[in-house]
């Protein structure tokens, strides 16, 4: 008990004479103590602690006032960050560094269209202020408003030509606003023994739109001594959020394609950034018609995407499967990467199954590289190179293929 008494009454003189200290220091001191317990020691209660006692003798100090409404949003406290910037501009409506704070608690707290109401009031007070101007133009690109974003980026650049944040931003939202992508592609297989190689041309055109991606392909493939053409169109809508899907089609007169074909998955966000894909495919020969089911697992892990996937196709005969594992790293966007993937099975492991032979080995293997560079902001090429051995009743199919694309976005 006494040991009690005695760390109570210690801890009773030390706030004593804290608060001793505290009155002994102008409004002035106590706001520099608050800023240097904020920036130097990244304590932000003792920073408040600080910049109470100055409120408590100068109330209406607003700057101290600002910053500690700042601190609070820092902390996503937006509701204490209100009333703090509240009161400020309750007393002077037009405080430029208040509705600068304001405006930021808003858009940080996804209130975008109560932050925009903020920075139109502002921008009456201010019609020049290039600092309000971002912001207003940062909030219509929140809002997916691209086309008013970039209005307001063009209109501090006529102004200001050097702003480094402007002319990012504008060439961010023009980026945005780029709906289109053309693509093409060409790839070589080269068999060890018994076949000619294989040529295989695409040419691409995705279109985005509101509601997912939509994308027509021509393919055109040189395989057996003979050629063939098919048309594709490929759609990747958005159901909900956390969902979407996928939706194709082909057709193609051509024998060594099938007559149709058709695809459709369901993507399903989970937690702990996986990613769910249920699926099937259907192919329709002239002699035959295949039905194919799918399933992937994607896991999201900083830089890198791991994806492990599986084919089976049901038979009476026999039924094919296969597994696979891609693994990817990003470097800075989703447009630079690098993959590495391999798998086993008697189904396809390499692509996608377009043809027969993808679904009629017994056993086979594969292991490839692939990747994509952007040359700029609209131009891309990439490419991948790969080996399998696919072992059939009376032979086993050695291959090395090898493809090349080159991408535009307008």
């Amino acid at each position: 008990m006494k040991r009690v008494l005695t760390i109570l009454g210690a801890f009773l003189l030390i706030t004593h004479a804290t608060s001793v200290a505290q009155k002994q220091l102008s409004v002035d001191q106590l706001y520099e103590k608050a800023r240097i317990a904020a920036f130097d020691e990244g304590d932000y209660k003792k920073a408040r602690g600080y910049a109470y006692s100055a409120l408590d003798r100068s109330p209406n100090y607003h700057g101290i006032r600002i910053f500690v409404g700042r601190l609070f949003s820092w902390e996503g406290k937006y509701q204490k960050a209100r009333e703090e910037l509240t009161y400020v501009l309750e007393n002077d409506p037009d405080n430029r560094e208040a509705l600068l704070a304001i405006i930021d608690v808003e858009n940080w707290s996804g209130n975008q269209r109560k932050a925009m109401q903020i920075v139109n009031r502002a921008i009456n007070y201010y019609p020049e202020d290039n600092e309000l101007l971002l912001q207003k133009a940062s909030i219509f690109y929140k809002l997916e408003k691209y086309e008013e974003s970039e209005e307001v980026y063009k209109k501090i650049l006529r102004s200001s030509s050097a702003n480094r944040e402007a002319r990012e931003g504008l060439q961010e939202v023009q980026l945005k606003q780029m709906k289109y992508k053309v693509n093409v592609s060409y790839r070589y297989d080269y068999f060890t023994d018994i076949f000619d190689p294989w040529k295989f041309s695409e040419f691409g055109l995705t279109r985005q739109t509101p509601y997912g991606s939509i994308i027509g392909r021509i393919q055109y493939a040189q395989r057996f001594g003979s050629d063939g053409t098919q048309f594709n169109l490929d759609a990747y809508p958005s159901i909900t959020e956390g969902l979407y899907a996928y939706i194709s089609g082909g057709y193609s007169k051509s024998s060594i394609y099938p007559e149709y074909r058709f695809g459709i998955s369901l993507y399903k966000s989970l937690p702990s950034s996986f990613e769910l894909e249920i699926g099937m495919r259907y192919l329709d020969f002239n002699t035959s018609q295949t039905d194919i089911y799918t399933a992937s697992l994607t896991k999201y892990s900083g830089s890198y995407l791991f994806t492990l996937r599986t084919y089976l196709v049901p038979s009476q005969a026999r039924s094919s499967k296969s597994l696979s594992l891609i693994v990817r790293r990003y470097f800075g966007s989703a447009n630079s990467y690098l993959s590495l993937n391999g798998g086993f099975g008697s189904a396809s492991t390499t692509t996608d199954i377009q043809f027969p032979q993808d679904i009629q080995t017994l056993d086979s293997w594969s292991l490839g590289i692939d990747g994509q560079y952007p040359l700029s902001e609209r131009l891309f090429i990439g490419g991948n190179a790969g080996y399998d051995s696919s072992e059939y009743p009376n032979f086993t199919r050695k291959r090395f293929s090898f493809k090349a694309f080159v991408a535009y976005r307008f």
